[in-house]
């Protein structure tokens, strides 16, 4: 699996000579080094990448000793790019014989590919389900609606909608109540003024409080 070297991993620990000739080409353009000299860098981290070293934790230990404290000034252009990288790499080696564990764990290309993949399907978008018949009728009518200019001709479809939908909430056997149905609801609901046969006045019984005695 070929990597372009903006692309590499930075967790990543090489193990093929393709793979370290990417990480140190890849450290280069993050350390913004151009003028640095590959054959020079890479054999002096051959060593560092066996030990399990990612081109992550080579950078932190540029800028940092192992204590955290700061390693001094960034590279000027007048120092050699890999003596300057072999000067801040030596407080990393362990009382001078070996190298130091990694300030950051790394990981193999494998198992990097692997958790990538892994990543890739879970948040992958999820197929959408086909709608029903009913479904794609409603879709199409809404659709239909919205691109209706007139909004007379909308306030219409819409009222027309609305009444189909009240119209199935009808038992089996019933139908849509009248004006006529809606006048003799009311007027079960509201008393009748009474009429005086003689003259025809309206008498408005009114209910008068019961007269207390003392």
């Amino acid at each position: 699996m070929q990597i372009e070297p903006s692309r590499w991993p930075g967790r990543v620990v090489p193990s093929t000579d393709a793979d370290v000739d990417i990480a140190v080409e890849a450290l280069c353009e993050r350390a913004s080094w151009p003028d640095a000299d590959r054959r020079w860098v890479r054999r002096l981290l051959e060593p560092w990448f066996k030990a399990g070293w990612s081109v992550d934790a080579l950078l932190v230990a540029i800028d940092t000793k192992p204590d955290g404290s700061r390693q001094g000034r960034p590279r000027s252009r007048d120092q050699v790019a890999h003596e300057f990288l072999r000067a801040r790499l030596r407080t990393w080696t362990a009382d001078g014989a070996g190298l130091a564990r990694p300030p950051l764990k790394g990981t193999s290309l494998g198992e990097w590919y692997r958790v990538n993949r892994r990543n890739a399907a879970l948040h992958a978008p999820r197929s959408r389900t086909g709608l029903t018949s009913e479904g794609e009728r409603a879709r199409a009518e809404s659709r239909a609606l919205a691109h209706r200019r007139d909004p007379v001709e909308r306030s219409r479809e819409k009222g027309r909608r609305r009444q189909e939908v009240l119209d199935s909430l009808l038992l089996p056997g019933q139908e849509v109540p009248s004006f006529a149905d809606s006048w003799r609801l009311v007027a079960e609901l509201i008393p009748v003024p009474r009429v005086c046969s003689a003259c025809g006045h309206v008498r408005n019984e009114v209910v008068r409080p019961a007269h207390r005695v003392a």
